[in-house]
């Protein structure tokens, strides 16, 4: 049974308001009127939804644990100790590990991205997770876009000598056992900003790493393409910083030379904007993160192949995930001292 459509029609704004914002930002009288339909009532609001800028974003510590977990991962870089970035295996999640991936190797750190098999090992931080840990000997785990459910297997990897570290969007019931838990769900966040998808988390997370570890201050700005991806394919509300994001990102997306994400285009606008991209991520079934270099899919091995979705189906790495090695150096993102060009 197909339900009826219910419409919503917003009392027109008063035509001297219309006038006034149409006049401070030199805009049409209908653009002005849709605008404080919208809930726009200053010129500043409407400003800054018009034309986000990446000056707005606010500071990652802001988000609970995320000092900590920078200190953390700082510390085990310092010391060679071998971290894992755990992943999911959808768009947001293999766009997070990509991200973390390329801004902890950019720091010298000796990286490890994983991404569980959808079927074999399914969602979230698990015994897979944990034992490709184990078999490539590293200290850490960071998690992306999962683990705040995975109270077991937190707790094990800790009996085990692991330092975890969670970073996640999904609803917080309660923290697991980890370190740190950065999760704008949380309950005790205070942060100005919480509608994040798990590569935007990540994101944050890498704005406050590049200090820590000495990296190129820009360097997390070279890599929104990645978070302008998982934002619109996750279906997260375009809103506050997520626009701004995505609007930085999209400008970055169509030049992007990411293993996975080169050639894709900036898709037009629309209820289906999100679709235009999404299917060669999501739908390719154990691949591994885009930009993080050539890896398993599906536990085969050997040469790479395109798989019909788009996404890299097979390569080197680990039977029983995605456990891909260093990639080489990509001439165009090797310049980062300054902002890419996407305003």
């Amino acid at each position: 049974m197909r339900l009826p459509a219910r419409w919503v029609i917003r009392q027109q704004p008063d035509a001297a308001r219309v006038g006034g914002l149409a006049g401070a930002l030199n805009l049409p009288p209908a653009l002005a009127s849709l605008l404080l339909q919208r809930g726009f009532e200053t010129a500043d609001a409407a400003a800054t939804f018009l034309r986000p800028s990446l000056d707005t974003l606010t500071d990652p510590m802001d988000l609970p644990d995320l000092g900590r977990a920078v200190e953390l991962i700082a510390a085990a870089v310092r010391a060679g100790q071998g971290i894992l970035v755990h992943g999911d295996y959808d768009v947001d999640g293999q766009c997070a590990t990509a991200l973390l991936t390329r801004t902890l190797r950019a720091a010298g750190a000796r990286v490890v991205p994983f991404v569980p098999h959808r079927v074999r090992d399914g969602y979230d931080f698990g015994p897979a997770g944990l034992a490709a840990a184990a078999a490539e000997q590293t200290a850490v785990i960071v998690t992306c876009d999962c683990g705040t459910t995975a109270h077991e297997t937190v707790a094990a990897a800790r009996e085990r000598g692991h330092t975890v570290i969670v970073t996640d969007h999904h609803v917080v019931s309660a923290l697991p056992p980890a370190h740190a838990v950065i999760n704008p769900q949380r309950e005790d966040c205070t942060a100005a900003y919480r509608h994040y998808c798990g590569t935007g988390v990540a994101f944050k997370l890498a704005q406050g790493l590049v200090a820590a570890l000495d990296a190129p201050r820009n360097l997390p700005y070279h890599l929104l393409d990645l978070v302008a991806l998982a934002t619109v394919a996750d279906i997260v509300p375009l809103t506050g910083e997520n626009r701004v994001l995505v609007r930085a990102g999209l400008k970055l997306l169509g030049g992007s030379g990411w293993p996975g994400v080169a050639g894709r285009r900036p898709w037009p606008a629309g209820p289906c904007a999100g679709w235009g991209a999404r299917p060669r991520r999501e739908g390719a079934r154990g691949t591994h993160p885009p930009g993080a270099g050539g890896g398993t899919a599906g536990g085969r091995t050997g040469g790479g192949r395109r798989s019909g979705c788009g996404g890299v189906e097979a390569g080197r790495g680990r039977r029983g995930g995605a456990l891909m090695p260093r990639p080489r150096a990509r001439s165009r993102r090797s310049a980062v001292q300054g902002r890419p060009r996407c305003r």
